[in-house]
């Protein structure tokens, strides 16, 4: 027969009791971080919702427009091998009002979310749209030939082509770097303003 003395017996279930107590505070640590966990995830759920929701509402605000005015001046004959054909030239003088809009395609976005720092990646801004107001037209000084009649066609081919040189000059001039950096400056200042701790922003690559 073992027979344990009481010391013994009281170290015994002083030991196990402690066991117990640590087990007891580990299961409540990890359940802690258990419903943590849960709600850092919905948190952040919440917030890619928002986001997601801001910057379908920016598109609009992050679009920017270039007014202009443009003269088109266009005189031209009839030629027979590198000859001008007498009595064939027509001329015309255009002048019109036009805007473009540049921007870019926030559906294209993407962001992620790291303890409230939101970066978010951009496409490169672009020509959006680029409009001729149809009742800024104006056609001076038209002259024509018997031969070679002006007609409409002529007058749209001119303002076609001269739409895409001011689209090269308007971007040479700096207009789509201007965009980009207003638009930068927008998303950061209406999501610092949203609560996020840091905002960056990034272009991708083209």
């Amino acid at each position: 027969m073992i027979i344990l003395k009481k010391s013994k017996i009281k170290k015994f279930f002083s030991f196990f009791k402690k066991i117990k107590i640590i087990i007891f505070i580990i299961a409540i640590i990890v359940a802690c971080l258990f419903i943590n966990s849960l709600t850092t995830k919905s948190n952040l759920e919440k917030k890619s919702d928002f986001v997601s929701e801001k910057l379908i509402s920016i598109s609009e605000l992050a679009t920017s427009r270039y007014d202009y005015s443009n003269v088109i001046s266009v005189k031209n004959s009839l030629s027979f091998k590198d000859i001008t054909i007498p009595f064939t030239e027509k001329s015309f003088v255009i002048k019109y009002n036009g805007y473009i809009t540049a921007g870019l395609d926030f559906s294209a976005a993407t962001f992620s979310i790291d303890k409230n720092i939101l970066t978010i990646t951009i496409p490169p801004c672009s020509i959006l749209t680029h409009n001729v107001n149809e009742d800024e037209v104006f056609i001076f000084d038209e002259k024509n030939s018997i031969f070679n009649k002006l007609t409409m066609d002529d007058m749209l081919s001119e303002i076609v082509a001269e739409k895409s040189k001011t689209e090269e000059r308007v971007i040479k001039d700096g207009f789509l770097d201007k965009v980009t950096v207003d638009t930068i400056d927008l998303l950061k200042n209406i999501f610092l303003n949203c609560g996020f701790d840091e905002v960056k922003v990034k272009i991708a690559a083209s």
